[in-house]
């Protein structure tokens, strides 16, 4: 599978995440009432700039989005951290460190690991299914079970790629 450029797909992009419908936001917010969580006005702000846009977001992109609201930063930092353990939210770190989040794309297949291109900075995404054989692999050598879904991994894009080339 081609890797999805998050920036030049972003249809594709915003459904994998969620982004593309209210019906995606019902069922987020459905989710937290059947973990037995209470769907509080913040919780349903966060949840909505989530799926507002079909990008990755930091807590400070998202304390941004809700600026003028009622819900405050160390709100949003405490909701992030429920909403991911509860697994309605992912999280992968981004290159610079910042944590990024989206909501979980429900369903079978549509996890998948992003890629952060080093010299344009575009993060494209990375189906898991291209990394099955890496994960057994690392297993049965270390017995350590990799959890690709929240990495996030750096290289070069296609169009970089192809640049470097045609630089040679």
């Amino acid at each position: 599978m081609t890797p999805m450029p998050v920036s030049d797909a972003p249809h594709e992009h915003a459904a994998m995440h969620a982004g593309a419908t209210a019906e995606d936001l019902r069922a987020a917010i459905a989710a937290l009432r059947m973990l037995g969580q209470r769907v509080t006005a913040p919780r349903r702000a966060v949840l909505g700039a989530l799926a507002s846009r079909p990008d990755h977001l930091t807590a400070e992109e998202v304390t941004d989005i809700l600026e003028g609201g009622d819900v405050h930063r160390a709100t949003v930092y405490r909701t992030l951290e429920l909403l991911t353990e509860t697994g309605i939210v992912s999280r992968a770190p981004s290159p610079g460190g910042a944590m990024r989040y989206h909501l979980a794309a429900p369903g079978a297949g549509r996890a998948h690991l992003h890629g952060h291109c080093v010299h344009c900075g575009q993060v494209v995404v990375l189906p898991l299914e291209v990394f099955q054989s890496v994960e057994r692999t690392v297993e049965a050598a270390t017995g350590f079970g990799l959890a690709l879904e929240q990495s996030t991994l750096a290289g070069r894009c296609g169009s970089c790629a192809h640049a470097a080339e045609q630089a040679r």
